[in-house]
């Protein structure tokens, strides 16, 4: 079992002014001292707020926040105890959990205290540096042989395949687009051209225990020998090496240069591609590539659905959806002829 957020798009609604209510409640139960909002978590609307997250102090020490809202499959307080149990790494940890309560249905949320990261991400988006491709692939090869000695939790029935998972992921993400007024015959026919190769190759490919939210944005570098790795509420199943593309697509999210050309952006994925095929974790893999392949063309292909769509831009809204959208066009249409 994994824990769903846009899963639960149809299903689960609370807006932002009684989100931001029960920060009094957990003052009350705390004595958390706010500083201020660093994140509000929207499953693809403004009345669907699943988690907030504060930074400020609780007795004396730099902390942050994090109150969930939506009700998780399993509770994150469960997932920190169980990673810590089993990691054997060194350098790789999760922030410290001062404080918590797990989601209840007396209080309809949950929260964590935890410890306050004074550092920067593993890289800044949108493009990392030679220097920060090479940390984040050393980072990776530690991850992989370290942090994942066993799951977290079980698979559920749709987990045991990648072509079932993603067949079903890719539907859900139609039924959010068909809602939200997103979908086109041009979205259509990219997805079925997806399917239709994907029915070849995704057999092939297993479903591995990983984090899958592994972004930039999620891995904090203390220093060369300490790493601190959030957003633990998505440790889940996913197909193999799908983690090697999620920073990648997330980075092509954060575009703002309207100059950015897919040739540029495929050029910078290349670099990615050569560093990682030097990771022992990842030399065994005769096939990798063609995983690699794959899985960015259905991060382009969640982009085009409802991506794009709902990422926040400060201004110029309209001349970013069009160049995001034909950026990721051509993504997809160069990772899928590459099968």
């Amino acid at each position: 079992m994994s824990n769903k957020i846009s899963e639960k798009y149809f299903e689960y609604g609370v807006s932002i002014n009684d989100a931001r209510n029960l920060i009094k409640q957990i003052i009350a139960r705390t004595n958390f001292q706010i500083e201020k909002e660093i994140f509000c978590g929207k499953i693809y609307n403004q009345n669907k707020i699943g988690s907030l997250i504060y930074k400020g102090t609780w007795q004396s020490k730099p902390a942050v926040l994090k109150i969930q809202i939506l009700q998780p499959d399993i509770d994150e307080i469960d997932i920190i105890n169980k990673f810590n149990h089993q990691n054997k790494s060194t350098r790789i940890r999760l922030p410290k959990l001062y404080r918590g309560s797990k989601w209840n249905r007396n209080d309809n949320y949950g929260y964590l205290i935890l410890e306050y990261i004074n550092a920067a991400p593993i890289y800044q988006s949108p493009f990392a540096n030679p220097k920060q491709i090479q940390d984040f692939s050393d980072f990776y090869q530690e991850y992989k042989t370290k942090c994942l000695n066993q799951p977290l939790f079980k698979k559920e029935l749709n987990e045991e395949s990648s072509l079932v998972f993603t067949a079903q992921r890719i539907s859900h993400w139609i039924k959010i687009a068909q809602d939200k007024n997103y979908l086109s015959k041009t979205k259509i026919k990219n997805t079925e051209k997806f399917l239709s190769l994907a029915g070849q190759y995704l057999p092939l490919i297993k479903m591995e225990f990983m984090h899958g939210h592994l972004t930039n944005k999620d891995i904090f570098k203390i220093s060369d020998d300490e790493y601190v790795l959030m957003s633990n509420l998505f440790w889940s199943y996913r197909p193999e090496f799908y983690d090697t593309t999620f920073h990648l697509w997330n980075g092509i999210n954060d575009l703002r240069d309207l100059k950015t050309t897919s040739n540029q952006v495929i050029k910078y994925i290349q670099n990615w591609l050569r560093a990682y095929k030097k990771l022992p974790i990842i030399k065994q893999d005769s096939d990798f590539e063609r995983k690699f392949n794959l899985m960015m063309a259905e991060r382009c292909l969640g982009s085009l659905l409802i991506d794009i769509q709902n990422i926040h831009y400060d201004s110029h809204r309209d001349k970013f959806v069009i160049h995001l959208t034909n950026l990721f066009r051509e993504l997809f249409d160069y990772y899928l002829d590459r099968l």
